[in-house]
């Protein structure tokens, strides 16, 4: 049982993947269409969707069956499987490519790259992205000052300490891309993919449902009422490395 299981249900409700950018990114460093995508810790699908809609054969794997289920439901050309990042169900050389998306926090970093390691062919690629909400941006501001109210503490988003596992691993190359991105979406859609944070929720426990309700009221009072258009900035970083020939 995956601790997402609970959140599978609205767990893709207001979330707005991934630029263009970052998807021409992989392609640049060598994704093709031709290619066996892996996505770990795949979730709902978010990250994949862009792919499975251009023909790429993408196979999925998370420890939520849940999750899992709503892929499968929404996305029923690509393939998906009960495992977890360090001990993935596949055999040496399964795929040209692994990418996981906002989820390798989760998981023992060191693990998982050896594992995607071995699923990925000689030559392959694998591609390691999160995003957060730059510190200027007026909604991160907004969040955190309603989290300072009650109490919580503010953590970082994603990697806390770098990402040392992966420059550590022996890629036959390393880079990586950050990637600004502005999107605008409605109130009522941002409202959703707050309500769906685990992490909020793990931080505020009772008091999450204030923090919802008041957040709620701050973003029409900066935005204005009805169902305004919020403007978010998000800067992407993207690892990528080849695996050796």
């Amino acid at each position: 049982m995956s601790a997402y299981d609970s959140y599978a249900a609205e767990y893709g409700a207001g979330r707005t993947g991934y630029s263009n950018d970052l998807y021409n990114t992989l392609v640049g460093f060598g994704l093709s269409q031709h290619h066996r995508v892996l996505d770990v810790g795949c979730g709902s699908g978010l990250a994949s969707e862009p792919l499975i809609a251009n023909n790429f054969q993408v196979t999925g794997v998370d420890a939520s069956e849940p999750m899992l289920a709503r892929a499968s439901r929404e996305f029923p050309d690509a393939s998906w499987t009960v495992g977890r990042a360090e001990s993935l169900p596949f055999q040496d050389g399964s795929f040209d490519a692994a990418i996981s998306a906002q989820a390798f926090h989760h998981f023992d970093r060191s693990k998982a790259i050896a594992e995607m390691l071995r699923v990925v062919r000689p030559g392959g690629m694998v591609a390691i992205w999160w995003k957060h909400l730059t510190g200027d941006d007026p909604v991160k501001q907004l969040r955190d000052s309603v989290l300072t109210d009650l109490g919580a503490e503010l953590k970082p988003s994603g990697l806390g300490g770098g990402f040392k596992e992966f420059y550590a691993a022996p890629f036959a190359e390393h880079r990586l891309r950050v990637l600004p991105w502005r999107v605008v979406t409605p109130a009522s859609k941002y409202l959703q993919y707050e309500r769906s944070r685990k992490s909020v929720r793990d931080a505020l426990g009772s008091q999450a449902s204030r923090y919802f309700d008041t957040l709620d009221a701050r973003i029409h009072e900066m935005f204005g009422a009805g169902d305004p258009l919020v403007p978010l900035s998000y800067l992407q970083f993207v690892y990528l490395a080849k695996v050796a020939s």
